[in-house]
C-alpha cells in the first residue's frame, strides 16, 4: 500500500515539474519570439539610383507601438548603430493609439536624431491619436514628410525622398476612400520632382504598391502588416491589417512593375499582444547602382 501510495506522489510530483517546464520553456520562447532584434539586409540595385549613391545606407524601422526594449532602448539603438547608416527612416506607428507609449517612443527618436538624420511619416495609430505626436517629433528634430518631397544630397548628387501620410487621415479631414487619398498624396508629394530623378517612398501601408507602381515610383517602404503578426514555420504571417487572412505582403522584398516594395515586419505589437515566429526587426538598405 506504501509503495503504491509513494508511486502515486512519485507520478503527480513528475506531472507538475512537466507542467512547469512546458510553462518555463513557452515563457522563453515567447520573450524570444517578442524581444530579440533581428536585422534584415537588402540590397537594391538599379541604373536609376546616382553612381555617387553607390553604397548608401538606409535603415528602416518601422511599427514600434510605444515598445520599450529596454527603459533607454539601448537594445534597439546597437542594432541601427551597428548597420552604420546615412540615413534612418520610420515608417509609422511609433506609438500605439490603445495605450500611448509616447515616452518610449520619443526616448529613442531623440537619441536618434543627436547622430542621424531622421525622417519620419504617419501610420494609422498617429492619426487615432489626433497627430498630437508630431509637434513633439519636430522638437527633437525629426523631420516629418507629409505629402511631400525633399532631395537628399550624397556626394553631390541628389535622389528624391517623398513621405505621405496614412490614408486614414484624408479618409476622416475629407471623406475620400483610402485609395482616393492615397493618389491625392502621391501626386501632392511628386509635384516637385522631376521624373528623372531616384525616388525613394516612405509609405505606411504596403497594400497600396499597385498605386505606388502608377505613380513609377523606384523604391519604396512600408510597415503595417507586423510581418503577418503570427506565423508558422515555413510560411508566410496569417493575418494582415488591411490585408486580411493569408496577406500577399507581410515582410521582405516585391516587385510591382518597375516599383520594389520593402515591408518591414516592425518593432512592436498592437491588437494581438504577441509575436509567433516573427521577430522584431530593423531592415538595413544598400542602395546599388549599376
Amino acid at each position: 500500500m506504501l509503495s503504491e501510495e509513494r508511486s502515486e506522489v512519485l507520478r503527480v510530483r513528475k506531472r507538475w515539474f512537466v507542467s512547469l517546464g512546458v510553462l518555463v520553456l513557452g515563457g522563453w520562447f515567447l520573450y524570444q519570439e517578442n524581444n530579440v532584434i533581428e536585422t534584415t539586409a537588402i540590397t537594391i540595385e538599379t541604373e536609376r539610383l546616382p553612381k555617387a549613391f553607390d553604397g548608401y545606407t538606409v535603415v528602416q524601422i518601422a511599427d514600434l507601438h510605444g515598445k520599450s526594449f529596454d527603459p533607454k532602448q539601448t537594445k534597439l539603438l546597437k542594432k541601427i548603430t551597428q548597420a552604420q547608416p546615412d540615413l534612418i527612416v520610420m515608417t509609422g506607428d511609433l506609438i500605439d493609439s490603445r495605450r500611448n507609449g509616447e515616452a518610449a517612443a520619443l526616448t529613442l527618436m531623440k537619441q536618434l536624431t543627436a547622430d542621424y538624420p531622421v525622417y519620419f511619416v504617419t501610420g494609422n495609430h498617429e492619426v487615432r491619436r489626433n497627430l498630437t505626436l508630431l509637434p513633439k517629433l519636430e522638437a527633437i528634430g525629426v523631420q516629418i514628410l507629409r505629402n511631400t518631397a525633399v532631395p537628399l544630397e550624397y556626394n553631390g548628387a541628389n535622389i528624391a525622398l517623398l513621405g505621405i501620410d496614412d490614408p486614414t487621415t484624408t479618409r476622416w479631414s475629407e471623406g475620400l476612400q483610402e485609395s482616393d487619398g492615397t493618389r491625392k498624396s502621391l501626386a501632392s508629394a511628386q509635384e516637385t520632382v522631376d521624373p528623372s530623378t531616384f525616388q525613394l517612398l516612405l509609405a505606411h501601408r504596403p497594400e497600396y504598391v499597385p498605386l505606388y507602381a502608377e505613380r513609377q515610383i523606384d523604391l519604396v517602404l512600408s510597415g503595417h502588416a507586423h510581418g503577418g503578426q503570427i506565423r508558422l514555420p515555413f510560411t508566410d504571417g496569417l493575418y494582415a491589417p488591411g490585408q486580411g487572412f493569408f496577406p500577399k505582403r507581410t515582410a521582405g522584398q516585391y516587385t510591382v512593375d518597375t516599383t520594389q516594395l520593402i515591408v518591414s515586419r516592425g518593432l512592436g505589437n498592437s491588437l494581438f499582444p504577441f509575436r509567433l515566429f516573427n521577430r522584431p526587426e530593423i531592415v538595413v538598405i544598400t542602395l546599388k547602382s549599376q
